[in-house]
């Protein structure tokens, strides 16, 4: 075992000789692969340690907790980190000493978060983290990167009030009990002192709760995510969707779900799946009309973290039923959600760093993210072109593919809560995200280049190593997911239930899915398309003067317009939706005050309803 303490000085440490060294590049790119590369294998030593339960008295005050949750959230922060640096090698050619010295202290900040299990020392490690990946975002330093940094940093800082306030109010009722010191916002001391019971108590965690949720985000707090990752380097968007909307947002559902009994309430429960549903729904419809390549996928990813909501929520709801049941059923029905809602985080992790890998390799070659400016680039681009089709397909829940397996749990764990309408609505957002998808791998890949890229080839081989292996990633844990479930899922699962259960023999058994008869319905239909493309039917080709651009091709007179010719226009996808996205981009003005009213909005509703006690 590795105190968690040791990992985040070296990485500090590691981030002092950065900026000393600011003169030797290739030093600094060794010194920063090799303290991510320690971090990295000292998180997988600490699983050896598991399932037991270690609370590590760290160096300088710091109190850490090693625990099948804490391990899965500091794993995605040290794994998807590793990448980003290795990736960041080629793809930041202009760079000072301050790039890696930012992502340093950004990723053991967020490691700190993983392992910290005291609410002060997860808020502070927060405010860190928020503080550097502003100055990442800003790395362009350009007038679009210093507005979208500033934004950022805007939003999470007001939100962060919300945290202190909540903060105060326990500190406040601690000393009133004659208990004083960061100690008394361990959770463990929270827990077992049953110090929050009253209101107060309560009213507090839900401050924290709405403070954390900002960084998940949702909708409607979720502006800040796109506009952050439009102007931030690849490698960045990447560390912001991977790492920080799961590590600096899980404490908003980590405090919930400990603190269960104070949220012994159907209707608040109820409130969070719909946040989950509007969340996944609303954005991938607004990704439609996103012509901006890295946009469109900061749209897609908010929509992505609805499910993960969704999931959190439904083991919410099942554990209240639990509490007001105590029927055991109630229990593996929570245990199918929350199961579920970490495995699409880690799934999550996994393809939307593919895509934004991959988006950052189209722009360094081709100067330009405007999906309208890009096409034919499979021929140059290839190794690309494929990664990003498995993760296209992944994200879209594609079957034998990861986003399949904890897609279909979480539709599974809806169905088992008694909430089928959450499960529809689910599998119709899964539809969207996969013409959203076509979208991106037809305008950008497929088609004629529109003659502007001639020059263009392949990208470097570190910017390209990291996609294929989190590409490999997809399609492991998409045709073997139990290898994920039973060794990184489960023993999270289990730290955020109320009562100890015993995992099923078979992992897959909360997945509820016959993959035998999955796969042979695929096959057949597979074959039936075929056959219907192979069949005839007697059909002419049609005599015309000009060539029209379908879709999918077209039977005209020779030449014939070929597949790889066709490039449909973006108002193709988006016509459907208009007079919705009209609505909606009338509230996305751009302006921070705005994006401010809409979380203060969001927090009076939700605070409105918790004093009157609906929630």
């Amino acid at each position: 075992m590795i105190d968690p303490a040791i990992v985040i000085i070296v990485l500090y440490i590691a981030a002092a000789f950065c900026l000393l060294g600011k003169k030797i590049r290739k030093g600094n790119d060794v010194v920063a692969l090799l303290a991510i590369g320690f971090a990295l294998l000292a998180v997988v030593l600490n699983y050896f340690y598991l399932p037991l339960w270690i609370s590590v008295p760290g160096v300088f005050g710091f109190a850490f907790t090693i625990n099948g949750y804490t391990n899965l959230i500091a794993l995605i922060a040290t794994f998807i980190g590793f990448l980003v640096v290795v990736y960041s090698v080629k793809y930041i050619e202009h760079r000072g000493s301050s790039y890696s010295l930012f992502v340093l202290l950004t990723i053991g900040s967020l490691i700190g978060m993983a392992y910290s299990w005291n609410l002060f020392w997860v808020f502070l490690f927060a405010e860190v983290a928020t503080i550097t990946s502003t100055f990442l975002i800003a790395h362009h330093l350009k007038s679009p990167s210093f507005e979208g940094g500033l934004k950022y940093l805007s939003i999470q800082i007001f939100a962060s009030l919300f945290v202190v306030v909540g903060l105060g109010f326990i500190y406040q009722e601690a000393l009133a009990s004659g208990y004083s010191g960061i100690g008394a916002f361990s959770i463990d001391f929270l827990l077992s002192s049953g110090l929050l019971t009253g209101f107060i108590g309560k009213f507090s965690l839900f401050l924290i709760f709405l403070g954390f949720l900002v960084k998940v985000p949702s909708f409607p707090i979720h502006t800040w995510l796109p506009d952050a990752s439009t102007v931030a380097p690849a490698s960045i968007s990447t560390l912001l969707h991977a790492m920080m909307i799961k590590v600096a947002g899980m404490p908003a559902f980590l405090i919930l779900l400990l603190f269960h009994s104070l949220f012994v309430s159907i209707n608040f429960w109820l409130v969070i799946c719909s946040l989950g549903i509007l969340t996944m729904l609303i954005c991938v419809i607004i990704a439609f009309a996103q012509n901006d390549l890295k946009r469109l996928l900061a749209f897609d990813s908010v929509s992505q973290m609805g499910y993960v909501i969704l999931g959190m929520g439904i083991g919410g709801l099942a554990i209240s039923f639990y509490d007001i049941t105590t029927d055991p059923v109630w229990l593996v029905v929570a245990a199918g959600g929350i199961t579920a809602g970490l495995f699409h985080l880690l799934n999550h992790s996994l393809f939307k760093s593919v895509l934004f890998f991959s988006a950052g390799a189209i722009e360094h070659e081709t100067g330009t993210r405007d999906i309208n400016q890009l096409g034919g680039l499979l021929q140059a681009m290839p190794k690309t072109g494929y990664v990003m089709l498995i993760g296209s397909l992944a994200i879209a829940g594609v079957p034998l593919l990861n986003g399949f397996i904890s897609k279909w749990m979480v539709y599974n764990a809806c169905i088992s809560a008694g909430q089928p309408v959450f499960a529809l609505i689910a599998i119709f957002t899964s539809a969207l995200t996969l013409a959203v998808f076509l979208r991106i791998l037809c305008s950008v890949f497929l088609g004629n280049s529109p003659g502007t890229f001639e020059g263009v080839h392949a990208a470097p081989r570190s910017m390209f190593t990291p996609s294929l292996l989190l590409a490999i990633g997809c399609i492991l844990f998409g045709v073997f997911p139990q290898i994920a479930i039973l060794f990184l899922i489960l023993p999270a699962t289990t730290v955020l239930l109320p009562v100890a259960i015993t995992p099923p023999a078979n992992p897959l058994f909360w997945v509820s899915l016959d993959l035998f008869l999955l796969g042979t319905l695929l096959i057949i239909g597979l074959i039936i398309g075929y056959l219907l493309y192979r069949i005839k039917w007697g059909a002419t080709p049609s005599e015309a003067e000009d060539k029209t651009m379908p879709f999918t091709g077209g039977t005209l007179k020779d030449p014939y317009l070929k597949v790889e010719e066709a490039r449909p226009a973006s108002t193709v996808f988006s016509y459907p939706f208009r007079s919705l996205l009209n609505g909606v981009r009338r509230s996305h003005t751009g302006l921070v005050n705005m994006y401010i009213l809409w979380f203060v909005l969001f927090a009076v509703l939700m605070l409105s309803l918790l004093i009157v006690g609906w929630i």
